[in-house]
């Protein structure tokens, strides 16, 4: 059963809305689109284990969540997905990465040769060794029953080679190409049990997690050394993707391909949100939607599920998605 469903990660979102805003010329450009790809290469390769665990989602006796990050320490970590059952807790990290994955047992490196680049790569097995601590202890702190947690690494592109030092048995007990996850599950659901979660504890165990849930929000325009001027401004087309569109008639309207849009400012909202702040006043929304009229942009304002903060001139308009 699935208890978190997997979102596209924030990050991923604000760097598809910055490659919409940013203009090419930018010297931050391709870096953005180069991170875009790889964050959407491995979101991707997330999203390939649903397949994988289909048969478990319909099993009550699996709770499954994706994308789970808990705090610890003063600070966080995050599961790509995390199996909890009556008997044992799963943490499985995975990778999309092509070409050839060495793992070198004596640094603790994982080493990539993909079309003729050598590339060095964390050791994804401390990676999920860590988690495996971290969720040790927070689980201690909410004092549930110590069920074992196991973890492995799971590879989603099947052309993947792993390769070792031979005799090195820790890298197959640790890795896997997807396909043998089900199996990787059966054997942990045979092992022996020594200790077993009620249904209430389970389900006790189950509201913590989703209560401890905090999702990573990060400011991007910092992160890029950007501010808002830097960002093109103005309603985009759904059709051809010009910018921008202008509003005649109750409907925006594109002069380069003569589309025709009652709502395509929404788009221009979730941008400004993603990118700029969680609010916005009546100014700020009519020099992004290029208005003249504030009484058009507050009918527009009011229209949408937007929460609305103070009166007349000083009110603005929060984003829902973020309260």
């Amino acid at each position: 059963m699935i208890k978190m469903q997997r979102t596209m990660p924030y990050i991923l979102r604000q760097l598809r809305a910055l490659k919409r805003r940013l203009p090419p010329s930018h010297p931050q450009f391709a870096l953005i689109c180069q991170d875009e790809k790889n964050r959407s290469h491995g979101y991707n390769g997330e999203v390939a284990i649903n397949f994988y665990l289909a048969d478990l989602a319909d099993d009550n006796d699996f709770f499954i969540y994706h994308g789970l990050r808990l705090p610890t320490n003063h600070s966080f970590f995050q599961m790509d997905t995390l199996i909890l059952t009556r008997s044992f807790l799963l943490i499985i990290e995975i990778k999309a990465l092509k070409g050839s994955i060495y793992f070198d047992p004596v640094f603790k490196q994982m080493i990539r040769t993909f079309n003729g680049k050598v590339d060095g790569f964390r050791d994804p097995i401390v990676q999920v060794k860590r988690q495996n601590d971290c969720l040790s202890r927070w689980r201690a702190t909410h004092r549930f029953l110590q069920t074992p947690i196991e973890d492995f690494v799971t590879f989603s592109n099947p052309e993947t080679i792993l390769k070792t030092e031979p005799g090195n048995s820790i890298i197959p007990s640790k890795v896997c190409h997807m396909h043998q996850v089900p199996d990787r599950i059966q054997t942990f659901t045979r092992a022996p049990v020594k200790i077993r979660l009620t249904d209430l504890e389970r389900d006790r165990f189950n509201d913590q997690l989703l209560r401890a849930h905090t999702p990573l929000i990060q400011n991007v325009l910092e992160l890029y050394h950007l501010t808002a001027q830097d960002l093109i401004t103005g309603v985009q087309c759904p059709s051809c993707r010009r910018i921008p569109m202008n509003r005649i008639h109750s409907a925006w309207h594109c002069s380069t391909c003569g589309h025709r849009s009652k709502d395509a400012h929404l788009a221009l909202l979730d941008d400004y949100f993603l990118l700029v702040s969680n609010t916005i006043t009546n100014r700020e929304f009519r020099h992004w939607a290029h208005l003249s009229s504030p009484d058009l942009a507050n009918d527009l304002l009011k229209k949408e599920n937007l929460t609305r903060i103070g009166n007349c001139r000083s009110s603005s308009y929060r984003n829902p998605e973020l309260l």
